[in-house]
């Protein structure tokens, strides 16, 4: 075994944590979350002061950097399930948990040096590669005390590698190629998929960077959505703003609208939920030829760096591993009560009903209070800044 013995205790210290972290989930529980955060960071400077002294290897960048496939969508539509069910083609290069790329990393240090910002996505990535979604499977690279090469390790020289020698290039597909040599090189990709939900509004600052990227959005029965987001905030002890939700959820129909519009069927796919789930096989089928990707059984497996996935259902007793869920369409009726459902049917009905979902017209004081809101958020992007 690779890991030095300093290491292998660091590894097994947040391994425990990542336990703990989970019998929590989803709230942040101190001191075990920041523990936890402390932990992975001080792994990541001590990996990234490893690999500063270690042997240069190729800086060649591999030809599927140029074809990545970008999983998108609303929140809770199903995009951690589409993510799960590509992640064990070998003919993929699948980036573990959400990137925020373009939503946090690059407005946060895309203006710093090269140098800066490889080492700031090593400490960004090592996070994710460890704790995907906060529950298990953890160690997306696989777990290092049993390998006889560390991944992590692996991983940062090559990402830091990588930078250096293609500083003009952005380190989000570095990373997705950083972690592919982590595995051993398994596998011939042709393309990496990296999922974040809410970058569908980000199509514009993504082709800049990938001028061949494919997107797969998500979409599902609105009532669902807000349903699920409104379980996952009472569990965290938040307020569920149902209006603001179903406002939310009415740009991202609209945005996989324009994007199509935009793109082309050949290059923007939109899946239902609801098909995914009642027929998986139809759908990743046609995933599958629409990502470039020859048909393979582990398609309809959700995993997690290979290892069975839990699904990030907000409902405990509908979770599963290693299978897809497919009861449970309905739940939103229980959850939801008239005035809640009143109000992101009108949010959401039309723009839904382009997409095959048929909601109840709203009454007439929900309707109204969503057009207040609705044009108060529109007045407020139009206004200059600094009024």
């Amino acid at each position: 075994m690779a890991t030095e013995s300093g290491q292998a205790e660091e590894y097994r210290r947040i391994d425990a944590l990542l336990e703990a972290r989970a019998r929590d989930y989803p709230r942040r529980v101190e001191p075990t979350w920041s523990n936890l955060l402390d932990a992975i960071d001080g792994l990541s400077e001590q990996l990234r002061a490893s690999a500063a002294g270690g042997p240069s290897a190729s800086r060649e960048i591999p030809s599927y950097y140029d074809s990545p496939t970008f999983v998108v969508g609303h929140r809770k539509t199903g995009t951690t399930l589409m993510l799960d069910l590509l992640d064990g083609h070998s003919e993929l290069v699948a980036l573990p948990g959400e990137s925020n790329h373009f939503l946090t990393f690059l407005p946060r240090f895309g203006a710093l040096p090269a140098d800066r910002i490889a080492a700031e996505a090593q400490r960004w990535w090592m996070l994710r590669l460890i704790s995907p979604s906060g529950i298990p499977p953890f160690w997306a690279l696989g777990q290092p005390w049993e390998l006889a090469a560390d991944p992590y390790a692996l991983f940062s020289r090559r990402l830091i590698e990588l930078a250096a020698g293609n500083p003009e290039r952005d380190v989000l597909g570095l990373a997705a190629a950083a972690s592919q040599a982590a595995r051993g090189g398994s596998g011939s990709p042709r393309v990496w998929v990296e999922k974040t939900p809410g970058q569908e509004h980000e199509v514009g600052a993504i082709l800049e960077r990938y001028p061949a990227a494919r997107f797969v959005q998500l979409v599902r029965d609105p009532r669902s959505v807000a349903a699920a987001i409104a379980r996952l905030d009472r569990a965290t002890d938040q307020e569920t703003d149902l209006v603001d939700v179903g406002l939310t959820i009415r740009r991202s129909f609209a945005a996989a609208e324009r994007n199509v519009r935009r793109l082309g069927e050949d290059r923007y796919l939109v899946v239902r939920y609801e098909d995914l789930v009642a027929e998986p096989e139809t759908a990743m089928r046609r995933t599958a030829g629409f990502v470039g990707i020859d048909w393979a059984d582990s398609l309809l497996t959700p995993t997690v760096g290979g290892v069975a996935a839990t699904s990030n259902s907000a409902w405990a007793t509908r979770k599963t591993t290693g299978r897809i869920e497919s009861g449970g369409l309905e739940l939103w009726r229980e959850e939801l009560d008239e005035r809640s459902r009143e109000v992101v049917t009108a949010a959401t009905r039309r723009a839904a009903r382009r997409f095959g979902y048929e909601l109840d017209a709203a009454g007439v004081h929900a309707r109204a209070e969503v057009t207040v809101r609705r044009t108060r958020g529109e007045l407020g992007r139009r206004r200059p800044p600094g009024r």
